[in-house]
């Protein structure tokens, strides 16, 4: 790297750190500590299919192929892909959704996923890994502080391919925090890096990738505004009435009517970066 270049992942580290800083849970990992949180995000998961099954469609899978999935959550792609492939292993450091990720290992009758219970910075990729994998996916789990070094590993666990899905731009969660955070905690809202620096990051690597970008809509469904508040509660820190009526009166200008049900949709622009490894 020349001294012209552009330091990529120093720019990436700086738009996490920030982006972390502004969360005020502290950590994203802490919201998806609690299992009644990670049941909530395997039931959006199993109403949104679409997307899943879209997803794996486009891996270059055979029933001989394994898998290493990063930020597992509780399964949504290791479940499915478990069922077309040799071997899945899933990185998810959260307790919540292992917790629930086991359980439907178990209630699926699967026996060929293995878990890892640890953050992708804090693994070893020799002695924590059963590798090497022929795709190592990570599905919107890039909050790593150093992704330069994260990538480096994905890499190093990988015999043939990596496949990351990120954002391209402000996701729905990051356009209602942005609402929310200044009424909520009186500070403003600051978004993680998106696709583009990471593709600089991958290109400053000498990492060429394949990217679709591709639009993203999502449904939420509530038989009822307490039911919403419950949700959108998970994600936010409630310490006061006040904060409470502020969530409240947001979502109640915020859900539309669909029969008897209260319906939040979100709309976003996602990207696949794809590559061989060299």
């Amino acid at each position: 790297m020349n001294e012209n270049t552009i330091a990529w992942n120093d720019i990436w580290k700086e738009l996490m750190d920030g982006h972390q800083s502004s969360d005020h849970k502290g950590s994203r990992i802490s919201l998806w500590d609690s299992k009644e949180n990670a049941e909530r995000f395997w039931k959006r998961s199993q109403e949104n299919r679409g997307r899943v099954e879209k997803t794996i469609n486009e891996l270059p899978i055979t029933a001989d192929s394994r898998i290493l999935d990063i930020g597992a959550g509780p399964g949504s792609l290791a479940i499915p892909l478990a069922e077309r492939v040799s071997h899945v292993t899933a990185v998810e450091p959260a307790k919540g959704m292992i917790d629930v990720l086991q359980e439907n290992i178990k209630t699926y009758g699967i026996d060929n996923i293995s878990c890892v219970n640890k953050r992708w910075e804090d693994l070893d990729v020799e002695n924590d890994l059963d590798g090497p994998y022929d795709v190592v996916i990570a599905s919107y789990s890039l909050g790593m502080p150093d992704i330069q070094d994260a990538i480096r590993k994905m890499e190093a666990a990988s015999s043939k391919y990596i496949c990351l899905y990120w954002f391209a731009g402000e996701s729905p969660w990051e356009y209602h925090s942005r609402i929310l955070h200044p009424a909520l905690y009186g500070k403003e809202y600051v978004a993680g890096p998106k696709c583009d620096v990471l593709y600089n990051v991958l290109y400053n690597m000498g990492i060429y990738p394949d990217m679709h970008v591709f639009p993203l809509e999502y449904t939420n469904r509530f038989s009822s505004i307490d039911e919403a508040v419950d949700e959108f509660r998970s994600r936010y820190e409630i310490d006061t009435q006040q904060q409470e009526t502020i969530l409240r009166d947001y979502l109640q200008s915020l859900l539309e009517k669909e029969d008897e049900l209260l319906v939040n949709r979100g709309f976003s622009t996602r990207v696949k970066i794809f590559w061989e490894k060299r």
